[in-house]
This record gives C-alpha cells, sequence and structure tokens, in this order.
C-alpha cells in the first residue's frame, strides 16, 4: 500500500492523539502536543476537511515519536504522520501564539494548537503558492495561499500592512523577505474578490 497520498481527517487526528495518550498512559508519561498547519486548520478551526501529516512539537519527544510510529503502523498511515520538522520555522515569540484545545482533553496528553494569528505569520513566511510547487501539499489539500486567505477573513484583516504587521509580531527579528510580501500582495487580492 502507497501511504504517502494518505490524508488525515479531523477524526483521524483525533483518534492518532487519542492512541499518543493510550500509549502515553499505559508507559505511565505525561505529555504535551502542539499543533501546527493543516492539522492546527483541520482540527482547532475546523477549515479544512484534511491534511497529510501533522506538524507539532512534543514531549516527551522520545516517547511520543515511538508512540506515533506504532499508530502508523496499525492504521496504514506513513511513518511520518506525526513529525516535528515544523521545528525550525518557530518564533521566538511562538509561546505567545499557542492556546489549550479544549476539545481535546486526554488523560495524559495535553493538546495545544497555534492560534490564528500565529498560523498566519508562519504561511506568510512559508509562502507557498500552489501545489506545482515541491513544498507544497498535494492537489487535495488546501496550499497556504488557501489558508493564509481563510485566516486573514477569520481575523477580520484586509490590508498588507495589517497582516505585514502580524507576521513582525511573531518574527520581529526577520526582515519581511520579498518572497513573502509578494504572497501577503496574493492574499490580499484574494480577500477582494467575493
Amino acid at each position: 500500500m502507497d501511504n504517502r497520498n494518505v490524508q488525515l481527517s479531523r477524526e483521524d487526528i483525533f483518534l492518532g492523539l487519542d492512541q499518543l495518550n493510550t500509549y502515553l498512559e499505559r508507559q505511565g508519561l505525561r505529555g504535551e502536543i502542539c499543533l501546527y498547519g493543516g492539522a492546527c486548520l483541520c482540527l482547532a478551526f475546523a477549515a479544512r476537511n484534511s491534511t497529510r501529516d501533522v506538524d507539532a512539537v512534543f514531549e516527551p519527544a522520545a516517547a511520543v515519536r515511538k508512540a506515533a510510529f506504532d499508530v502508523a503502523a496499525k492504521m496504514g498511515w506513513p511513518r511520518n504522520w506525526l513529525n516535528d520538522d515544523v521545528k525550525r520555522f518557530l518564533s521566538s515569540k511562538g509561546d505567545s501564539g499557542v492556546e489549550v484545545v479544549a476539545s481535546c482533553e486526554f488523560s495524559h496528553l495535553k493538546v495545544y494548537t497555534a492560534n490564528a494569528e500565529y498560523l498566519l505569520a508562519m504561511k506568510c513566511l512559508a509562502a507557498r503558492l500552489g501545489s506545482n510547487e515541491d513544498d507544497s501539499d498535494d492537489e487535495n489539500t488546501a496550499p497556504d495561499l488557501e489558508d493564509a486567505t481563510w485566516l486573514s477573513r477569520r481575523l477580520g484583516l484586509t490590508r498588507r500592512e495589517e497582516i505585514a504587521k502580524i507576521v513582525l509580531k511573531f518574527f520581529p527579528d526577520h526582515e519581511i523577505p520579498e518572497r513573502t510580501d509578494f504572497f501577503i500582495g496574493e492574499v490580499v487580492r484574494q480577500l477582494s474578490q467575493p
């Protein structure tokens, strides 16, 4: 089975987290996980139907990673369905952009998600415009442009300066790259369309 094209629904993500919780409980451990990207848009905002993986940071890292491998084998999901590759893109001010997910209560796993502003800033810095780019999601999931437009609408943003201000709020030590500036312009263009 080619599991590289597996799409994880909101229900799949809940199931995966529940199984991670069960693993931690059996080990006598307590864990924390913070979700970013598509999983956050599925779970916390119901803005997407699915995502191809769950971008997260988690503790205890070794135990959660082992549990995730077990879940992947059991469910036929990709081995990296839960990964921490997002760590390199986090803001030094990120803690102010995360919140507990009230609908995700588990006995041994505390679940957080990035808030809408933090997600928008990350999406703008990633600046992936569509499914033809190597680093974007496949055609069955929303590219970053669609996600950033949705998040901007949710936050009531309509102007380039408003979006740029949010990017700089979380990444103040960065100059807005040309690619991100272009991307923000595309988001504003999308926002102006009905």
